[in-house]
């Protein structure tokens, strides 16, 4: 039964199929952490290979992004997120029978294509139905329901990893693309405007989608702005394993309730958001995650570069820094479609491109130069909230 705006339960319903849409990604990275060691281990590569598997995931959901974004306002956003859900559900089940890392490193870049394709929709569906602060709302709900994924995940993953080894991870991620897809399809409506969908698109059209949100340099800064501070989080789910399990030595049973503690405070704060919203503007909100993060990034630089970090530490300043996010991302996420709503569909994607690519970029060099020791993460996450910073204080003083 699809519904319609005027039913009473659409919004609730809306805002939590859309969220458990944008948990394809945290799902796809998150379930399968604890089993880096065990697929090195499998395919006889050192975990360095493995952490590949996250990075190139980053560039694969960024291409998706790249056409999906366009394509969703020449073909519709239900089309476009059911044909992304599929790719991602199918490549996940292929996986489980690679015979190879080149084959796993392959599909992982398709994957994270689908989840791209399917996830761009999310945002701009919500603001084809809604407009101003409560598009900044339910995004921020849609965040924190997001990131419970995060904490169930390594629950989720562990439990596989020890009575289906590390396949089963990734045969829970198919029935889950297929319980995905089943929910959008029998309940959400097509909310692009029929006389918009034109069925076609060619290079011009896609190249001029993009060219329309970057004419406007507010929006472009506001975008890296939110890229960079987004791209910390990101190296912290390609090192988190090798952090907590390998540095500090912690049992693998103990990494879901470590990840989790992490992920919480983001959950919080992401609540605490959607109260704010009432009194202070997104931006305002906006200002205040970014210092967050930022004394959070510059506290586990002092404490790594000065060899006083232990796993308590590392974990208290990872959780601010982590958390900061759920005042972050949401609001930066409205501010730039609300700036561009004739071309919501390519702006969202442009964000997301933008900090999978930055993401990848930085996640892959650091697999390429990993050392034994914190200190490149911390000095990595650190720059990452310090451009961040830097780019919304040069939009602030404009």
């Amino acid at each position: 039964m699809i519904l319609n705006k005027n039913h009473k339960l659409f919004t609730p319903i809306l805002t939590v199929v859309l969220a458990i849409l944008v948990a394809l990604s945290p799902f796809a990275i998150d379930t399968y952490l604890v089993a880096m060691p065990d697929m090195a281990a499998f395919f006889g590569v050192k975990i360095n290979i493995i952490q590949l598997t996250i990075t190139l995931y980053f560039l694969g959901f960024a291409i998706g992004n790249f056409f999906g974004g366009p394509m969703t306002d020449a073909f519709g956003r239900k089309t476009i997120a059911l044909t992304g859900i599929s790719i991602y559900g199918l490549s996940a089940f292929f996986i489980t029978i690679s015979p190879s890392i080149e084959w796993v490193l392959a599909l992982r870049i398709l994957q994270a294509f689908g989840g791209g394709f399917a996830t761009v929709t999310a945002n701009v569906i919500v603001r084809d139905m809604y407009e101003g602060r409560q598009v900044a709302r339910i995004i921020t709900i849609m965040s924190m329901i997001m990131m419970l994924a995060p904490l169930f995940a390594p629950v989720i993953g562990t439990f596989l990893l020890q009575h289906y080894e590390w396949k089963g991870i990734f045969s829970f991620l198919y029935l889950f693309a297929i319980f995905i897809f089943t929910l959008l399809f029998l309940l959400v409506p097509e909310t692009r405007p029929k006389n918009l969908i034109t069925k076609k698109i060619n290079r011009s059209q896609l190249i001029d989608k993009y060219k329309v949100f970057f004419s406007d340099p507010l929006s472009v800064i506001l975008m890296f702005s939110i890229s960079f501070s987004m791209a910390g989080l990101y190296v912290f789910l390609s090192t988190s394993s090798f952090v907590f399990l390998e540095y500090f030595g912690a049992p693998a049973a103990h990494f879901p309730m470590i990840f989790g503690g992490i992920i919480s405070l983001n959950i919080a704060m992401s609540l605490l958001n959607t109260f704010l919203l009432k009194r202070f503007t997104p931006r305002q909100i906006l200002h205040v995650g970014l210092l967050i993060q930022l004394t959070a990034g510059l506290a586990l630089f002092v404490q790594t570069a000065a060899n006083l970090q232990s796993i308590y530490t590392i974990f208290v300043n990872l959780m601010f820094f982590i958390g900061s996010l759920g005042l972050i991302y949401g609001n930066g996420s409205a501010a730039i479609l609300n700036i561009n709503p004739k071309v919501s569909g390519s702006a969202n994607a442009t964000l997301g491109i933008t900090r999978f690519l930055i993401s990848f970029v930085i996640g892959s060099l650091l697999s390429i130069f990993q050392s034994n020791n914190l200190l490149p993460i911390m000095v990595t996450m650190m720059c990452c909230s310090l451009i961040a910073n830097g780019l919304y204080f040069w939009i602030r003083k404009q």
